[in-house]
């Protein structure tokens, strides 16, 4: 059994709306049900994912009677995933380097007062495939560290229909790089 958390850079790679960088999160736990010869473990993992793209922008507030005040404020967009992997992980010494698939389920979120943007907000449900691998190092006593590597896909990209009837991709497929803590036990 393996207990974790990530965090690092997450790269938005599919839809019309920017930004493309932003951080992202991922507690996990991992259960390894057998190992063949010794070395090459298979295994199921569950994890949460939460992912933050943000940018400044400008946007117009409405004064009355016409008039309009530029103020900053910001564009957000958010995604929650739950899911699950089949995982392999090949135990060499210290060295411990996996590859893991599967699916699941992304919720997200879409959020601007821009008045591009109008009516500003969209949120989403969406089936997801994921594919990832890492390295892990062993520390001793359990604890291990390593750099993971996780693409995350909606199986479906819904369109953003915004008030004046253009449509444009908001939520994409987004890749993920983080450093990840692990205690093994």
């Amino acid at each position: 059994m393996m207990l974790g958390f990530r965090a690092g850079a997450d790269f938005q790679l599919s839809g019309d709306v920017s930004p493309k960088v932003g951080y992202s999160f991922s507690p996990f736990i991992q259960y390894d049900y057998m190992r063949l010869a010794h070395r090459l473990g298979l295994g199921l993992r569950a994890e949460f994912t939460f992912d933050r793209f943000q940018k400044s922008v400008t946007a117009q507030a409405d004064m009355g009677q016409g008039v309009t005040q530029p103020y900053r404020t910001t564009r957000t967009l958010t995604y929650f995933d739950f899911a699950l992997l089949a995982t392999a992980t090949l135990h060499l010494g210290r060295l411990q380097p996996w590859v893991a698939a599967g699916t699941g389920l992304v919720i997200g979120h879409f959020l601007t007062p821009e008045s591009d943007f109008e009516p500003g907000e969209s949120r989403t449900q969406r089936l997801l495939a994921l594919g990832a691998f890492g390295i892990d190092v062993a520390l001793g006593r359990g604890a291990l560290v390593g750099l993971h590597v996780e693409y995350r896909g909606m199986l479906a990209k819904p369109s953003f229909l915004l008030a004046s009837g253009k449509s444009v991709d908001v939520f994409g497929d987004r890749m993920s790089v983080q450093a990840g803590l692990m205690y093994q036990f």
